[in-house]
């Protein structure tokens, strides 16, 4: 079952600009490490990520909260939707993955290829 927000990824051509940028909007900074930053979005969080591409389609990744990430993977495979794993993409996955720093979570695209993240916070 979903919980609620946990946060969105938005990749930035220039994550020091848009740290700027967020900031002058009134986002509240939380952290930065290696070129990411973090904002706070009321309970959830925005991560700034090196990577996009000004000009071109450059999607964020919205992450939600589960208490359980293994059974949501496998309540949405009973119903068809795979899911994957944007660091293997070898094909669909069967069990969540646990991230270097810590995270359990599995991916899904939605019908317009938004990168819905399932995030197991306990």
């Amino acid at each position: 079952m979903i919980e609620g927000f946990h946060h969105v990824v938005i990749f930035c051509s220039d994550t020091e600009a848009s740290r700027a940028w967020y900031g002058r909007v009134g986002f509240r900074y939380l952290r930065g490490y290696e070129g990411m930053h973090w904002f706070a979005l009321g309970d959830a969080e925005i991560m700034l990520h090196p990577g996009g591409r000004r000009g071109r389609d450059s999607k964020p990744n919205l992450h939600v909260s589960v208490r359980d990430a293994a059974a949501e993977l496998a309540r949405l495979n009973a119903v068809g939707i795979e899911a994957f794993d944007h660091q293997d993409p070898a094909g669909p996955i069967t069990e969540p993955v646990t991230r270097p720093w810590g995270d359990v979570e599995f991916e899904i695209y939605d019908p317009d290829g938004q990168i819905w993240v399932f995030t197991e916070t306990g």
